[in-house]
């Protein structure tokens, strides 16, 4: 049980550690699509996020599947496409074009390096 604990606090430190390296903003840059409007998709990734025009993001969107049974998943992750970065408005929202599948409100977005 000790060592159980002491892991999780090993682990949790080294993942604070890495909450504001440029490993988290490289690799693992997440948002969301906070507006579908044609010609006008805004996405919840920016400057701070290491956001660059041109990069490619994966878009999914979680879908929820029935299932309530104790340790089955209740939702549904399912890849809806691809968009680019077109521009950067800000430190916190990307301007961007959808280069295949679709785009909705509320769906999430993903930098995979």
């Amino acid at each position: 049980m000790l060592a159980k604990i002491i892991a999780l606090v090993v682990f949790a430190v080294v993942l604070t550690g890495c909450a504001n390296s440029d490993f988290s903003h490289n690799y693992l840059m997440r948002g969301q699509v906070v507006s579908d409007l044609p010609n006008n998709i805004v996405v919840c990734v920016g400057l701070d996020d290491g956001a660059k025009v041109g990069q490619i993001l994966n878009t999914y969107r979680f879908i929820m599947n029935n299932n309530y049974g104790r340790g089955t998943r209740t939702f549904t992750k399912v890849e809806k496409g691809q968009v680019i970065i077109e521009e950067i408005i800000d430190q916190h929202f990307a301007k961007v074009s959808v280069l295949k599948g679709t785009v909705n409100k509320s769906d999430m977005v993903q930098l995979n390096k």
